[in-house]
């Protein structure tokens, strides 16, 4: 619980996250402000937790690995080094942040370090669902001023998932998008009235990108604390494909410039005399 007299934890920022038929596609804003002053405008507000290497390639297991008490065990299985040797598939989540910049990177940090740990130590791979429970656990025993969106692929149930964790720590699973942040509420509506109905096809990875661009953009047209550019990810059993999408009202190709001011015709300012 937030103390009393507390100042009141700044959510601003504009984070979404929906399903398309191969996985899911998660966007961000890129502002990030320190009370009503901007401190970085091309923040990254989406980090990687889960991958498909972490960045590493893990060898398999030696032989001495394999007799260590460490690593599981089934009895009779004789090909247990060449099954530990074959690639098996993996997830890839990422943890949409939104609260304090310092309590939502160290969150980040934490999970990927576990997640890492859990790997190399008992060469097994986590699930979506995995995160978003370590992230629960975090967010309701550390006094973290962080509400998060984990979403991903998950190689277990095979298909894009998004879960939903506020900062009180609860865990509610979005069957088809979710979406936080001081930008949210002014894109509600447009969400509800463009996504697919129930019982029709979900969206194809262009049309996700498109719709999720469009949603992020309409926030930062509305929300002080939401601006920048579009960071977006499209997520699928192959692994993540970045995308970022500059607002149509900054880029230069929608700016007509025959309507752009000229100081050429402005007279010089007058020195007042002594």
């Amino acid at each position: 619980a937030v103390p009393a007299g507390a100042d009141e934890v700044s959510m601003g920022t504009t984070i979404l996250a929906v399903r398309y038929r191969d996985g899911v596609v998660v966007g961000a804003d890129s502002r990030t402000s320190a009370s009503g002053y901007v401190s970085n405008r091309y923040a990254t507000k989406i980090s990687f937790v889960l991958e498909q290497d972490f960045g590493i390639n893990l060898s398999p297991p030696s032989e001495i690995q394999l007799k260590s008490s460490l690593l599981p065990h089934r009895d009779g299985n004789d090909d247990e080094e060449e099954e530990h040797a074959i690639p098996k598939p993996t997830s890839t989540c990422c943890i949409c942040r939104s609260g304090s910049a310092a309590d939502t990177q160290y969150l980040a940090d934490a999970i990927r370090h576990q997640l890492l740990r859990q790997k190399v130590l008992h060469y097994t791979s986590s699930s979506v669902s995995d995160v978003a429970h370590l992230t629960k656990n975090y967010l309701n025993n550390d006094s973290l001023s962080a509400s998060v969106i984990c979403a991903g692929y998950d190689h277990i149930q095979e298909k894009g998932i998004i879960y939903s964790i506020d900062m009180g720590g609860t865990l509610m699973e979005q069957p088809e998008w979710g979406c936080n942040g001081s930008g949210s509420g002014y894109i509600m509506g447009y969400i509800d009235e463009h996504y697919p109905k129930e019982g029709e096809p979900l969206m194809t990875e262009d049309e996700a990108v498109a719709f999720v661009g469009k949603a992020i953009e309409l926030a930062m047209d509305r929300d002080g604390s939401s601006g920048g550019v579009v960071r977006m990810y499209a997520i699928d059993r192959h692994g993540k494909k970045s995308i970022l999408r500059s607002p149509e009202k900054y880029s230069f190709s929608s700016v007509n410039r025959d309507a752009m001011a000229s100081l050429s015709k402005f007279a010089p300012a007058k020195r007042s005399s002594m």
